[in-house]
C-alpha cells in the first residue's frame, strides 16, 4: 500500500467546503485519508489579482494499487467534476489538488513531476505538510526533512485560517 501526500487549494466559493468535498471524493475512489491538516490562508502566486486561497494537505493511502499516473488522472477528473475550468493559467479555481509525494518515488515526465516541483518554496504547501509529517525526508531534498525545508522556505505568505470551519476525515 502506497502512502501519498496531496495538497489542496481553493479561492472560489466556500473554499473550505470545496476542499472538504475533494477529500470526500478521493475517499469514494479508494484514496483513504489518514490525516488532514488545518487550513491555511495565502495570497495567490503568479496571477496576484484574485481572491486569497485556503490551503490544506492530506496524507492518503491507496486502497487499490494505483500508479502515480492513475492518481493524477483521478485528481484531474475530480477537479473537472467539481467545476475547475482551466482558462487562465494560475487563475482562480474552485479546487486545485496537487500530488506532492507518492511514497519516496522520483518521477519526472512531461505529464507528472513528483515530488511536486515547487513544494519546497511554497509555505502554503510546507506548513500543512509539516503539521502532518514534519520528519518526512522527501526524495531529492538532500536528507533534509520537511520541518527543515519550512525553516529555509523564502515564502512568508501563509497564515493559519481560523474561520470556525475545519476539515474532517470520512470513516
Amino acid at each position: 500500500m502506497t502512502e501519498l501526500m496531496l495538497a489542496f487549494g481553493s479561492n472560489v466559493g466556500d473554499r473550505v467546503e470545496q476542499i472538504q468535498e475533494a477529500v470526500n471524493r478521493l475517499s469514494d475512489f479508494g484514496l483513504r485519508c489518514n490525516a488532514i491538516s488545518s487550513c491555511y490562508e495565502s495570497k495567490a502566486v503568479g496571477l496576484t489579482d484574485q481572491p486569497d486561497y485556503i490551503n490544506a494537505a492530506g496524507l492518503f493511502n491507496c486502497d487499490f494499487n494505483y500508479s502515480p499516473f492513475e492518481v493524477l488522472k483521478l485528481i484531474l477528473s475530480i477537479e473537472t467534476e467539481m467545476g475547475r475550468v482551466r482558462t487562465i493559467e494560475k487563475g482562480p479555481r474552485k479546487i486545485d489538488i496537487d500530488l506532492i509525494f507518492f511514497g519516496h518515488s522520483l518521477i519526472n515526465t512531461n505529464n507528472l513531476i513528483v515530488p511536486h516541483e515547487s513544494f519546497s518554496v511554497r509555505r502554503f504547501v510546507l506548513e500543512p505538510l509539516c503539521e502532518l509529517i514534519p520528519d518526512f525526508q522527501p526524495p531529492g531534498a538532500g536528507g533534509r526533512d520537511l520541518s527543515r525545508l519550512l525553516q529555509e522556505c523564502p515564502d512568508m505568505n501563509s497564515s493559519p485560517a481560523n474561520r470556525g470551519k475545519c476539515l474532517t476525515i470520512l470513516s
